[in-house]
């Protein structure tokens, strides 16, 4: 160790912060370290201080003096990493969270109260959060950066101790150092192990420890800040160690040893590439100087992190340019809103600022997840950048490719074609299933029905792969496969077959209201409230009968929830929809956790109940 490093872990007795309290050890000029029930770091600039992390009895004083605390960083949602952060946020300091983890502090309450002890497979501690609920200045984004007076801090995807855990990377005092979080104690070591095993008798966050720990290691810093323990040296050593026994772990349980993802790339033509092993697969349209165009981005990961939120963790863009020579991804086009297929997008977004294309019909849907009620949501917004109608071309560097909504797998879907080295390409997302991949069958469907695929839509699936005729069909779960007239022919009977069988034994006016469970929509469907706060919702019924319907709507509420109108009456033309709004008013005082507002309908004289439904919770 060098004497510049000895002297600055010479302890001081004070921090020129009145609001920090404990035994405090100077690193360097403007970064020091607390042991309390976690380490906790801060940095000092401009006669403020961030701290990453707080643990428990580090708290604000009363005196908030020119060295006050003016920022908190978090690692992951454990209360010995965070129990004082609704103290320091009382006294004014932003405090930032893992956005993969803003559950388990902004509904902390929530997950306690509704915590199902007989749930006895999950194994990560829902309720370990803050006791209090933490509502964040801001979020910490994989692979994006956070700003305070003047420095940089990277936020670092670490997985493993929890799945929504990061680090954060950043330059003080001339040395590169990474707040790790709980990846690693010491050289060697982590503090515990059970946190890591996240579902009963499974090996999926440990697998993304080691994942993290090769991430860390390749990081080049100087010195790792772990969330318990001293501050060390960052040798490969002290990676490897702990590396190569986690390694063992797993091989003497599995028989086998642990594989490190690596992403494989199949070269369909000079100028198209598919992520053969990506969790759904990619698609990347490049052109000869280092620019590409993609068609999602699944997850690339052998242990695919499936608590809820899902998170992507790049082992793509690593490889791209030393691989494939692409330097940047210019233009992102999704098949579809699932998460397998969009989860990707925001660590290509601050790589590269990859733009986003839709059609008209699913630019609400990607900007606004939150407000619908949809299967394999990404938990964050997509901004659309150019919005392509049916029958226009999205232009790329010579290429043109056409973006049309048409329901496949799921109703917000997209069909993609276009044409590169004299072939015709076509993406179907996940039309066909991937199970008839897997078992070597005639296509089938992907079949969810609460992704509203209108039974009338499917015998459309394969009559537009027979209609475009492409060389090459882009699957969602099969990769690219070579368009085979006969096969497709026979999964159009097959679906014909399909549809006609749901129509039979639907008792249903029209069949597409017994597959449709948001036929009668609330816009937005859940949404976070304050006492005495106002929301205006849209509600929508579809008719998918020929002849014009009469539909009538009571709203209802719980107690203390006002609804205007309280009733609503419209006659809904064949094949079309109609809206109407509701305002609910709701109380200062609440009696429940969530405030539902209902629509009991009357469809053509029928009483249906209250088959649609919006959420209000606090």
């Amino acid at each position: 160790m060098s004497k510049k490093r000895r002297k600055n872990r010479q302890a001081v007795k004070q921090t020129g912060s009145e609001q920090i309290r404990g035994s405090v050890e100077t690193l360097s000029e403007h970064l020091f370290w607390i042991a309390d029930t976690c380490s906790v770091y801060g940095v000092r600039a401009n006669g403020k201080t961030l701290l990453i992390d707080c643990g428990t009895g580090i708290r604000p004083g009363a005196d908030r003096g020119a060295g006050s605390v003016e920022q908190v960083f978090l690692t992951h949602f454990h209360r010995d990493q965070c129990a004082s952060a609704p103290a320091w946020q009382t006294h004014g300091a932003g405090v930032v969270v893992p956005f993969s983890e803003k559950r388990f502090y902004e509904e902390a309450d929530l997950l306690r109260a509704g915590y199902d002890i007989y749930d006895n497979y999950t194994s990560y501690y829902p309720t370990f959060g803050p006791l209090q609920d933490v509502t964040p200045e801001g979020y910490a984004h994989d692979y994006e950066a956070l700003t305070w007076q003047g420095m940089r801090f990277e936020v670092v995807p670490l997985p493993g101790h929890t799945f929504g855990s990061v680090g954060y990377l950043f330059e003080v005092d001339g040395e590169r150092v990474l707040a790790c979080g709980d990846l690693m104690s010491a050289p060697g070591k982590m503090h515990e192990y059970y946190s890591s095993q996240w579902r009963y008798m499974d090996f999926q966050g440990h697998a993304q420890h080691l994942e993290s720990l090769k991430r860390a290691e390749a990081l080049g810093v100087d010195r790792v800040l772990p969330g318990h323990g001293v501050p060390f040296e960052a040798t490969r050593e002290a990676f490897g160690e702990l590396r190569s026994a986690l390694e063992e772990l797993y091989a003497l349980f599995h028989g086998r040893r642990y594989e490190y993802f690596h992403p494989v790339f199949r070269r369909l033509t000079p100028h198209v590439v598919e992520v053969s092993n990506a969790e759904a697969k990619s698609y990347l349209i490049c052109d000869d100087a280092g620019h590409a165009v993609m068609i999602d981005c699944g997850y690339t990961d052998h242990a695919r992190i499936s608590a809820n939120p899902h998170r992507f963790i790049d082992h793509l863009t690593p490889h791209l340019e030393r691989e494939l020579g692409i330097r940047t991804v210019e233009w992102f086009l999704p098949s579809h809103y699932h998460d397998d297929h969009l989860a990707g997008l925001p660590a290509l977004q601050a790589k590269y600022g990859t733009q986003v294309v839709s059609s008209p019909e699913l630019k609400d849907i990607l900007e606004h997840p939150e407000r619908y009620d949809m299967p394999c949501l990404v938990p964050r917004e997509t901004h659309v950048d150019q919005v392509v109608n049916r029958g226009e071309a999205f232009q790329w560097r010579g290429i043109d490719f056409y973006m049309e909504q048409h329901p496949g797998q799921t109703l917000y879907h997209h069909l993609i074609r276009f044409e590169v080295d004299r072939r015709r390409f076509l993406s179907i997302g996940d039309n066909i299933s991937g199970a008839c991949f897997r078992e070597k069958r005639d296509y089938i469907h992907s079949f969810i029905p609460k992704n509203r695929t209108p039974v009338s839509s499917y015998g459309d699936m394969p009559r537009q792969i027979l209609e475009a005729q492409p060389h090459v069909l882009l699957t969602g779960h099969g990769g690219a496969v070579l368009f085979d007239e006969g096969k497709t022919e026979r999964w159009q009977e097959w679906m014909d077959r399909w549809q006609a069988l749901f129509t039979q034994i639907l008792d249903q006016p029209h069949a597409d209201m017994g597959m449709d469970p948001h036929w009668v929509e609330f816009y937005p469907y859940k949404v976070r409230i304050q006492p005495g706060e106002t929301v205006r919702y849209t509600v929508t019924v579809r008719n998918y009968e020929e002849d014009v319907r009469v539909c009538a709507l009571r709203f209802r509420s719980v107690e203390g929830v006002g609804l205007e109108p309280q009733e609503v009456e419209m006659r809904v033309r064949g094949g079309e929809s109609s809206q109407c709004e509701v305002e609910a008013r709701f109380p200062e005082a609440f009696k429940t956790h969530s405030l539902p507002v209902v629509a009991d309908v009357t469809w053509n004289g029928q009483a249906l109940g209250e088959i649609a439904e919006a959420i209000a919770y606090w």
